[in-house]
């Protein structure tokens, strides 16, 4: 063999091989683009416990409810849960508190971030920008931390109801233990301690032991209370909001909340 052949064939392996090593590269980079945990914002959910003759609850409402409308559903969903006999509680309010506090301190007002990941009993300080500057700081701290999980869900009406329906997705890289999908019905009135007031908690509905890395989970919800939508709203019915959440049973942590429109 001619030494020019011996050259144009050593320089023909050394590019398919060159080639097929940058290919090699590439499918791995490729894969573990393709593999990477999907990040989805947070959705901090915030419960206010309050009782109507509470002196100190209005504070607490007038803030948070400023903060709710600043913030908007798709950052931070407020709910107010009356409680102790004072005509806007429901049995399912009251069981929450106790399901949150058990033998603990007890006491209006109280709120819970994201469950039991921050609890802020009573208020900070005399002064409403300072509790408002408090409740911001600690929702801003939530929200600065990725949810674990998507949650999609879409209302169908049926007479004169709704059913919710949707899926809760592990967005994750490691399985997620002791969840269950739950939500809640409020009705909005104009006075403070109304603005999102809850009058229907929907029963726990657990998920498998582990939901895997990429599993989902199906959930269906029939409220109990008619659901109308603003559009549908005159001055003899009242505009409900329905907010849907995973909580960790054991932690009593929210992991991820989701406003329904």
């Amino acid at each position: 063999m001619k030494i020019n052949q011996k050259i144009s064939i050593l320089i023909f392996l050394i590019i398919f091989l060159f080639t097929g090593s940058i290919s090699f590269i590439s499918g791995v980079f490729a894969q573990n683009i393709e593999s990477t945990p999907k990040t989805v914002p947070r959705t901090v959910l915030v419960e206010l416990f309050v009782q109507k003759g509470c002196v100190t609850c209005p504070i607490a409402e007038f803030c948070l409810e400023d903060l709710a409308y600043e913030y908007g559903t798709t950052q931070f969903i407020l709910v107010q849960e009356h409680l102790w006999g004072d005509g806007y509680d429901t049995a399912e309010t009251n069981a929450r508190y106790n399901w949150y506090v058990g033998d603990g301190k007890k006491g209006t007002p109280d709120l819970f971030i994201d469950g039991l990941t921050k609890r802020l009993q009573g208020l900070s300080c005399d002064c409403v920008e300072g509790n408002y500057e408090c409740y911001k700081n600690a929702i801003d701290e939530e929200l600065t931390r990725p949810s674990l999980l998507e949650i999609s869900a879409s209302k169908t009406t049926i007479e004169s109801n709704y059913i919710i329906e949707g899926t809760v997705k592990n967005i994750s890289d490691t399985s997620l233990e002791d969840l269950a999908i739950c939500g809640m019905v409020g009705k909005e009135g104009d006075e403070p301690g109304l603005y999102n007031y809850i009058q229907d908690i929907f029963p726990f509905q657990n998920m498998p032991t582990a939901l895997l890395p990429g599993a989902t989970f199906n959930f269906r919800f029939i409220p109990e209370i008619p659901l109308a939508s603003e559009a549908e709203t005159d001055d003899e019915k009242e505009v409900l909001h329905l907010v849907i959440f995973v909580q960790n049973t054991e932690t009593k942590e929210i992991l991820q909340a989701l406003y329904v429109e």
